[in-house]
């Protein structure tokens, strides 16, 4: 193999990651040099535990192929019309996989209720797919960009996305290293951007909630203090189409789960659709 196309498919190999940095995230860390919680490791699994129980799948781990052939498996048997409720803790993922279970999701109309943790491909796929939606007491919901977000960032600079995307290729690449790194993600972007568009557009969503503040938007927002993404207040959450969404601990979601204080900044719904005119 030639020595250009041997870097080329070296990037090219990280064009998913380059492409999905924002919602493919392990599960959240806690600021600063700490140790994540083992509930929040756990969400980061590879591959996820995944069974089912009655009428609930649970599901915690990240979303790769491996998570999904464990998935596959563990609900290949399990008769049409049994199972309700998808009990989930995640930190995110890989985007395909996640918008594929999100998708079986939707197909079955469960009810989706979140453990301590969905975060990135987690809250892009599989909290929106659900016919309702459970937060637990203390859990949180995080957004921090999916598939679009390098467009919004191009549009944000003025410049095109091929533009916006040579920010991230290496310095030392040749211009035919880059211009083959360009030209295989803007080949890659374009099928999985449809295929989120098609996602969101099956559940009749506009997905301004997972890509509206990423970059420094969310950076600049007045309480930032190094919080990982942004979250939503339940009834701003129904402004932006997620309704029917409950939060089962003694107070407001946003003032009451203390996992969404640590890793979360709030934002309106009418400050998030701002940012994207």
């Amino acid at each position: 193999m030639q020595p250009w196309r041997r870097l080329a498919a070296g990037l090219a190999l990280t064009v998913k990651a380059v492409a999905a940095a924002a919602v493919t995230a392990p599960a959240v860390p806690a600021p600063g040099p700490a140790v994540k919680p083992p509930e929040i490791e756990r969400a980061s699994a590879e591959p996820a535990s995944v069974r089912v129980q009655g009428d609930t799948v649970y599901y915690t781990g990240n979303f790769s192929k491996a998570s999904s052939a464990v998935f596959d498996a563990a609900v290949a048997s399990v008769p049409p019309g049994q199972l309700t409720r998808m009990v989930i803790s995640s930190g995110g993922g890989d985007t395909v996989a996640g918008r594929s279970i999100g998708a079986w999701v939707r197909d079955r109309a469960l009810v989706v209720e979140v453990d301590v943790i969905c975060f990135s491909s987690c809250a892009n796929y599989v909290f929106p797919a659900g016919r309702a939606r459970v937060i637990r007491a203390d859990a949180f919901v995080g957004w921090h960009g999916n598939e679009r977000q390098f467009e919004v960032l191009a549009a944000r600079r003025g410049v095109s996305l091929a533009e916006e995307m040579g920010r991230y290729v290496p310095p030392s690449a040749s211009p035919a290293d880059k211009a083959a790194f360009l030209q295989e993600f803007l080949r890659s972007i374009a099928v999985t951007r449809q295929a989120e568009a098609d996602f969101y557009a099956s559940l009749g969503l506009n997905d301004a909630f997972a890509v509206c503040a990423v970059g420094d938007a969310l950076e600049r927002r007045p309480g930032y203090t190094g919080q990982k993404g942004w979250g939503f207040s339940l009834e701003d959450m129904a402004r932006l189409g997620l309704q029917h969404t409950v939060y089962l601990g003694p107070g407001r979601y946003e003032q009451d789960s203390a996992r969404f204080r640590q890793y979360l900044v709030p934002l309106g719904a009418d400050d998030c659709l701002a940012m994207l005119k």
